[in-house]
Formats: structure tokens, C-alpha cells, sequence
């Protein structure tokens, strides 16, 4: 995986919701893959050149979608305290943000997995 292919990623993940008609789901989702992709890019180890690996699954639910990354790092995200003006480190509190679920865990093959459950909202009435 490399920057481009987090681009890439982002744009299968929203045709995919666009598919499954969670079509408002899209903003929300195409952020959550870039953020947890690019804490791949940040934080894991190259396999090639400067490429990592990563998994994506994106699993239709009721009513929304679980979006989970598996990398080979074993070392859980965790949520950096950044300052207001700072550019990074807001990428695992955005996602909290964005996601109605959020979680990680340790893979029983090896490494984590990350992931991000969005639900469209009910409508009431």
C-alpha cells in the first residue's frame, strides 16, 4: 500500500456504498478508510520498498456498513492528544467521531484489526 492506493481505496469504498444504496454514508466512510490507511503508512513497517500491507473489509450490516483494516502491527492505535493547531494526530479521534462503533483488537494470525461501524440515521416519524 502506498499513498496512492489510499486515494484508490477511498473511491472503492464509496462506489461500494453507492451500490448498496448508503449513499450518505459516503463522506463519512471515504475519511474513515483515509484515516486508519494512513496511520497504516504512518505506523507500520515496509514490506516493499516504502509499501506497506493492509486488508480492507467493508461488510454490509442493517441500516450501514462496518469498515475494518488489518495490518501487522500488533501495537494498538491510540488516540494522540494534538494541540489545536497541530495538522496531525487527529486521525483516531476523527474516526471516533465519524463512526457509531469503534474498535480495535488484536488478530489471532498476527497483527490488528481496526475498524468503524457508520449507520445512516433513522428517520423520525
Amino acid at each position: 500500500m502506498t499513498p496512492r492506493s489510499v486515494r484508490l481505496a477511498r473511491k472503492i469504498v464509496g462506489s461500494h456504498l453507492d451500490l448498496w444504496g448508503f449513499g450518505s454514508l459516503c463522506d463519512a466512510a471515504e475519511l474513515v478508510v483515509t484515516e486508519l490507511l494512513t496511520n497504516v503508512l504512518q505506523h507500520t513497517r515496509p514490506v516493499r520498498g516504502d509499501a506497506r500491507e493492509a486488508q480492507i473489509t467493508l461488510t454490509k450490516i442493517p441500516g450501514g456498513v462496518t469498515l475494518c483494516v488489518h495490518d501487522d502491527d500488533p501495537n494498538q492505535p491510540c488516540q494522540m492528544r494534538a494541540s489545536p493547531d497541530c495538522e496531525n494526530g487527529w486521525g483516531i479521534q476523527l474516526v471516533k467521531e465519524l463512526a457509531d462503533e469503534y474498535g480495535s483488537a488484536l488478530s489471532p494470525g498476527g497483527g490488528k484489526d481496526v475498524w468503524a461501524t457508520l449507520l445512516v440515521p433513522r428517520k423520525n416519524g
